[in-house]
């Protein structure tokens, strides 16, 4: 590492030295609680912050930065319009998703799928749903690994690819050694990390911003008219059109992202899991308007940054010495690494429960999601290397889980309230939500509206004209008999 920073490097290995052990005590008491996720008993504390930190990702320190620094105020309406997602999500189903879990002993949510359900169509909609949640959340974690090459190739003064492969092996060993538990604790630790690196930022850019007002304000002036501007489009129309399409996002998060149903089933209660509400909204608002706010007003004091996406890293090691910059920098570790893990872990918990025979042991599943994670790693990686070259996190984070998202939360949505569904119906839900999802982006409809709510509202209408139909159908067989 070339980087004249002593006092940087020690606090970064101090972090992953944490980091690590949180991730063997994960494994010690996972082992003490093998039977499943309903056993794990997480307090509101675990839940929130856990959920929290696996819910911010790399966008937060990466593509919510780059997009303040980019486009200005207006950007400050996405995690706005998020927050009033959240608020009609935790509402409604954390408890009611732990309620089912309680009772039916589910592991992932492909299984959720097939509660109450038997036949082919049923088994069928359940692996189409592993097989989405594995091609998305690739898809994300390649996003994470983009980011960590940004944080590390920034901080250390080393090649893209190297940063790449440093940040993800280290990642894919402490999933590795920690399985959920462990991800439970690490993601919870790097929570309170997050929470100190996004004060020291804000109070941070602020006093510089401060410091000379007059250039901060040239800057900011340069930057054109629209990044002064509050509203998403310069137009009403336009941002009630964003606010509504990514408060529909942020719902279909919730539902479609099996990182975090397989917290809300980990709660000791439905009481306990809803009782996290505010422990998880209050970390994602603080942490994501913090981050845009810092973007927007590091625009005024770096105003030639070249990619924004880096400039928390950039600004530190700019203006403060070792001390600070390690913070910022364990900071940037431990938010893409929360993230990182938890997905590796539900993306191994997707193939292990529901592709091989439930005959399995614990032990030997155990021993299974250990290579699944180590070729799951390699093969984002891999991905990484491709996606790079012309796309940001930002673009490949969102698609990622709006197309999950559209596929998955309508579903989702049926099965914990209990509508009326079958194998068949909940098979052209996730078909027909992903699809009409997939075309409304590739004609650049999502520019409009975000996909989510389109995907949402065809699953749920797939799912009642199916279930209807047949209802017809059996009704005029028994008029005729």
């Amino acid at each position: 590492m070339n980087l004249s920073s002593f006092g940087v490097e020690i606090i970064f290995v101090a972090t992953l030295a944490i980091t690590f052990t949180a991730a063997f005590l994960g494994r010690k008491h996972s082992q003490k609680n093998s039977s499943g996720l309903t056993k794990q008993n997480l307090n509101k504390w675990l839940i929130g912050l856990s959920a929290g930190a696996t819910a911010n990702s790399g966008f937060i320190v990466t593509g919510a930065v780059g997009l303040g620094y980019t486009f200005g105020f207006q950007w400050l309406f996405l995690p706005i319009s998020w927050f009033l997602g959240d608020l009609v999500f935790w509402k409604f189903c954390p408890n009611r998703i732990n309620a089912l879990g309680q009772k039916t002993g589910i592991t992932t949510l492909s299984e959720l799928l097939k509660v109450g359900l038997s036949g082919r169509y049923a088994k069928i909609a359940s692996i189409l749903a592993a097989i989405l949640i594995v091609v998305c959340l690739g898809g994300y974690t390649s996003a994470q690994w983009i980011a960590g090459q940004k944080f590390v190739s920034g901080a250390f003064d080393v090649s893209p690819i190297t940063s790449l492969m440093f940040f993800a092996c280290v990642i894919v060993a402490y999933t590795s050694i920690g399985g959920f538990r462990g991800s439970i604790y690490a993601d919870s630790v790097q929570a309170i990390i997050r929470i100190i690196g996004t004060f020291l930022a804000l109070i941070a850019v602020i006093y510089f911003a401060l410091e000379d007002q007059s250039s901060f304000i040239t800057n900011w002036e340069s930057a054109g008219d629209d990044f002064l501007s509050w509203l998403p489009g310069n137009t009403i129309g336009s941002a009630i059109f964003f606010v509504l399409g990514y408060a529909f996002a942020a719902i279909g998060f919730g539902l479609g992202q099996p990182q975090l149903v397989s917290r809300y089933l980990a709660g000791s209660s439905p009481e306990e899991t809803k009782s996290a509400q505010w422990i998880y909204i209050s970390f994602v608002q603080l942490t994501w308007i913090s981050m845009t706010l810092f973007g927007v007003i590091l625009r005024g004091v770096m105003p030639d940054i070249s990619d924004p996406e880096a400039g928390l890293s950039v600004f530190f090691r700019s203006y403060f010495g070792n001390i600070l910059t390690g913070i910022i920098v364990a900071d940037i570790f431990s938010t893409i690494a929360a993230t990182s893990n938890s997905l590796l872990v539900a993306m191994s918990q997707a193939i292990v429960h529901d592709f091989f025979p439930s005959h399995f042991s614990n032990r030997h599943k155990s021993k299974l999601s250990i290579i699944v994670v180590l070729l799951l790693g390699l093969f984002t990686m891999i991905l990484a290397l491709f996606l790079s070259k012309d796309n940001t996190v930002f673009t490949i984070a969102l698609s990622s889980i709006s197309l999950l998202a559209s596929g998955l939360a309508a579903p989702v949505l049926i099965k914990i309230f209990g509508l009326p569904s079958t194998g068949f119906s909940l098979l052209m839900s996730i078909s027909l939500g992903l699809i009409s999802s997939i075309v409304w982006k590739v004609t650049e409809m999502d520019l409009v509206l975000n996909e989510t709510v389109i995907g949402i509202v065809v699953g749920f209408s797939a799912n009642w004209l199916v279930v209807n139909l047949a209802r017809k159908r059996l009704e005029q067989v028994n008029d005729n008999g």
